[in-house]
């Protein structure tokens, strides 16, 4: 293959280049002066921008410049970093197309296919902060930026111990005294008497008041006790219909009694249907696959689809052509149109390891062109 895409051992963790030979290679005299577009293949051609980690593939046309442009022979080595490397995955085909900056381009483009090899070391952590390099700059490392440590405050001084011994506090002082003392000589003889002192112990009422109230407190704890068990049993997931499926823990519970896969499928779509735990309709879905069910295989196919994942539909970070073209044939041997549609565009494409890929994409656009589907109908007729 002219381009590579080569890690080597002394690549850091994410960083990767291009070896580009061939005609493309040869195009690109000026190697300092050459900008790159990495394009994601498909009906509608996407452009890889790293300035955006959340949203990276835009159908507007983006290029940046490498690192470290540089000619080894006739080869022409292309330098990029985490920021770039992290929104390729492995398997899967991509173009890459060159052009040289001078005059706008003038010097004449290059257009290469590349594979993201699958050995590809990188971190886990998604890249931020990523600029296009305005000349050759060091590669994009991850983490990219290092929290400044967490320094505790200074600890003020012990204050100084006394040196005289503290007054005690006589216990008399705070004790209540009763009954008041007698008055002194200089008051009054006949002085207001003081007020009763009331004793804060409350009065007990007689047992036979409390009586008509005691049967009252079983009866209350009982409530609260069911309503609460209640509460739990719903938000739980105990129930047995589709909507009781309020979590995660219920949904596994849900898998564990191992159900009839059309049942875990019908549970997952009432769940798509009200928008709710993606991730539990994933796992329903990918049970009821692994099951054989046609319709989940479909689903999962569709999920994994560069050409019909959805960010926000989707419970996947991204698409996986390898895992789409796997549920998608399950589904297309099964006799579902769609799927055979989907399969076979996954093959035409380049999207999959097979070797015959295009050939094996018109025999499966014929049978699902056989059973209407006019998507089918229309990449057969170009």
């Amino acid at each position: 293959m002219p381009t590579r895409l080569v890690q080597s051992e002394s690549h850091a963790s994410g960083t990767a280049a291009f070896q580009v030979n061939g005609p493309g290679a040869a195009q690109m005299v000026q190697a300092d002066e050459v900008e790159i577009a990495i394009v994601q293949p498909g009906p509608t051609e996407r452009y890889l921008d790293p300035r955006n980690p959340d949203d990276p593939w835009t159908t507007s046309v983006y290029r940046f410049r490498p690192l470290a442009p540089r000619r080894e022979g006739a080869a022409l080595w292309l330098e990029i970093d985490y920021g770039v490397t992290y929104h390729l995955r492995a398997n899967q085909p991509y173009k890459l197309r060159l052009r040289l900056r001078s005059a706008g381009g003038g010097g004449g483009d290059a257009e290469e296919v590349f594979t993201v090899p699958a050995a590809l070391r990188r971190p886990a952590a998604k890249p931020t902060g990523w600029t296009p390099p305005p000349d050759p700059r060091g590669p994009l490392t991850a983490p990219l930026t290092a929290a400044e440590p967490v320094r505790p405050p200074p600890v003020p001084p012990p204050l100084p111990l006394p040196t005289e011994p503290l007054p005690q506090v006589q216990a008399e002082a705070a004790a209540e005294v009763w009954p008041p003392p007698a008055p002194m000589a200089s008051e009054p003889l006949f002085a207001d008497p003081p007020s009763p002192r009331v004793d804060p112990t409350p009065k007990l009422k007689p047992l036979t008041k409390l009586k008509r109230k005691v049967w009252l407190l079983p009866l209350l704890l009982l409530l609260a006790v069911g309503g609460a068990a209640a509460a739990y049993f719903v938000l739980a997931g105990g129930g047995t219909d589709s909507g009781a499926l309020a979590s995660m823990d219920a949904c596994r519970r849900e898998v564990a009694t191992a159900p009839e896969p059309a049942a875990a499928r019908e549970k997952a779509a009432a769940l798509g249907q009200r928008g709710k735990l993606l991730d539990c309709q994933f796992l329903l879905y990918k049970y009821a696959g692994e099951k054989g069910d046609t319709e989940s295989a479909r689903t999962l196919g569709t999920w994994y689809d560069p050409d019909t994942w959805s960010k926000d539909k989707s419970p996947l970070p991204a698409p996986n052509p390898g895992e789409a073209a796997r549920w998608h044939k399950q589904a297309a041997e099964a006799g579902d149109a769609e799927s055979q549609f989907r399969y076979a565009m996954l093959l035409k494409l380049g999207r999959t390891d097979a070797a015959d890929g295009p050939e094996q994409a018109q025999v499966w656009l014929r049978k699902s062109a056989d059973q209407g589907n006019a998507l089918a109908k229309e990449e057969l007729a170009r």
